[in-house]
């Protein structure tokens, strides 16, 4: 797969990556309200609630991925754009829907799946894996036996 650069991209060296990683890391443990930004005027202007989650989230993921993407998603997906976003492939996320586990509708022939419904899966799925590691570790923990 190929990647093409657009006028929007934005690169960032491996020194300002390290920069981005080291403050992830200090404000790991600690819930981020909000943003500020200081203008070389000297004007500092903290920015709102939504604007700030953004900007932490793109922190939080060029830190731990050394890489991270912005765009927007339709409000109507295709099945292969939302199995990537879930993580799964896209025969397993027809099989979820057939299961009943997410919501899908038909347009002709084609799945379709709500962007909305896809985040929920995603953010459930993800909780069940934080749970699953939280149980592993607990067995671990019984058997006295470092994983």
């Amino acid at each position: 797969m190929s990647t093409t650069m657009m006028r929007s991209d934005v690169l960032v060296s491996d020194g300002d990556r390290e920069t981005v990683r080291r403050e992830a890391t200090q404000i790991s443990n600690r819930q981020v309200e909000r943003f500020a930004v200081v203008t070389d005027d000297g004007q500092t202007r903290v920015l709102d609630r939504e604007l700030s989650q953004v900007l932490e989230r793109v922190c939080q993921a060029l830190a731990a991925h050394g890489h991270v993407r912005i765009g927007t998603l339709p409000d109507e997906l295709t099945s292969t754009v939302a199995a990537e976003l879930v993580g799964v492939s896209r025969p397993t996320l027809l099989k979820l829907a057939q299961e009943g586990q997410v919501e899908s509708f038909k347009v002709g022939t084609h799945t379709r799946f709500r962007r909305d419904e896809i985040l929920r899966l995603q953010e459930r799925r993800e909780r069940d894996r934080g749970r699953a590691l939280v149980q592993i570790l607990e067995l671990s923990d019984q058997l006295d036996e470092p994983l």
